[in-house]
């Protein structure tokens, strides 16, 4: 009879004990949710505020129209030193061969007889 009162009371200790423990685990998750939420509200405001003053700051900043002075062999490029790999003449013969196919296309059937 002692030996079985003492399992009882073991079995009661325990329920009581996991009980506990999981009435705190609950209140722990809701404790993150609420951490996650607030930091996700400060995360947003700083973010809306770094985006304010971007904004102010670079509407007084006028930086349209650009002026640059080139000289006049700015855009002259040296083509001796050009690496040619050949897929420029590919794509030419592509684009030669591509309306030879449209034109055998509309020959034929336009209704299927399938």
């Amino acid at each position: 009879r002692l030996v079985l009162r003492c399992r009882q009371d073991a079995r009661v200790r325990f329920a009581k004990m996991r009980s506990d423990v999981l009435v705190k685990i609950e209140l722990l998750d809701q404790k993150h949710v609420q951490d996650i939420v607030f930091q996700l509200q400060r995360f947003v405001s700083a973010m809306a505020k770094y985006h304010n003053d971007c904004h102010t700051v670079m509407k007084e900043a006028v930086v349209f129209p650009i002026e640059v002075d080139l000289s006049r062999g700015t855009f002259t490029y040296d083509t001796s030193n050009q690496f040619n790999d050949g897929e420029d003449e590919e794509e030419e013969e592509e684009v030669e061969e591509a309306p030879e196919r449209v034109n055998e296309s509309q020959m034929g059937d336009l209704i299927s007889t399938d």
